[in-house]
């Protein structure tokens, strides 16, 4: 555990961060979201920019995570507001700057590689449009929630805090070694364990959702996070590298960090779409 302090100082930053971005209004929420998205739609570039027939790969990781980040972008400019009338408007300029990248990767001489296309496509699938998603879900009431937002990154903290203590200290059989070797079952019970007691917590101080209800999305929770979790892990064995990137330090980039956070999203989002009780 050598790496524990450091790792213990960059959560406690980075949960700084954002939990008063979170907490201080729907714009500033708006733009931690944005910058995850194009931080982590770059790192994901990165990856899979390895190997890859590129003349100019860092202008290509760059326009990309751009792309990635255009549907927050888009839906944070004044007048939209208003999901259903802006919701058109994005997915067809998204697209259309889709058509516009790839028209550039042709006139580059970049069209034989296909790694190109599905990487930028995947970025946006995986990261740009969940977080935009769940944007609107925050506000979904008409007036942003930040306790939606803050319930959840509580639950995945309170599963990777679990999972981690509890596989360090009493880990001895790997959860899915092929993809992930430092996982354990141990540790997956632990987070288990711990995200769902966070989910009784919360069921008692918070109340659109019942206790059965909180329960019920704990349990979710914990397990998309972890499925997330090796998600990434698959996705950095794939392109033989340990970390996405090295600005959070102890916990290596912004998809490391928030690959839990972005998988859980779609399933989160429709949870309390459905569910919570303003």
């Amino acid at each position: 555990m050598k790496d524990l302090p450091l790792r213990f100082l960059t959560a406690m930053v980075l949960g700084i961060v954002v939990i008063g971005s979170i907490y201080y209004s729907y714009l500033s929420f708006s733009l931690l979201l944005l910058l995850i998205s194009v931080l982590s739609g770059y790192e994901y570039l990165r990856l899979a920019a390895f190997g890859a027939e590129i003349s100019n790969p860092e202008g290509i990781k760059r326009l990309g995570a751009a792309l990635t980040g255009l549907p927050l972008a888009l839906s944070i400019l004044p007048g939209s507001s208003d999901v259903q009338g802006s919701a058109f408007i994005i997915l067809m300029v998204t697209l259309l700057a889709m058509s516009f990248l790839f028209s550039y990767f042709l006139f580059k001489n970049e069209a034989g590689d296909w790694r190109l296309y599905q990487a930028v496509c995947m970025a946006l699938i995986y990261i740009g449009l969940p977080l935009l998603l769940f944007r609107w879900v925050a506000a979904g009431s008409g007036q942003y929630e930040w306790l939606k937002p803050m319930t959840l990154l509580l639950l995945i903290w309170c599963n990777d805090i679990g999972a981690y203590f509890t596989g360090r200290t009493f880990g001895k059989r790997k959860l899915y070694v092929l993809v992930s070797p430092n996982k354990t079952l141990e540790g997956f019970f632990g987070g288990l364990i711990l995200t769902i007691t966070c989910g009784l917590v919360l069921s008692i101080y918070v109340h659109p959702l019942s206790p059965v209800q909180w329960v019920f999305y704990a349990f979710i929770i914990s397990i998309l996070s972890t499925i997330g979790d090796l998600f990434e892990s698959l996705i950095k064995r794939r392109y033989g590298v340990k970390d996405s990137g090295s600005l959070l330090p102890g916990h290596g980039g912004f998809l490391d960090r928030f690959d839990a956070f972005i998988f859980v999203l779609p399933a989160s989002g429709l949870f309390l779409y459905l569910f919570w009780n303003s």
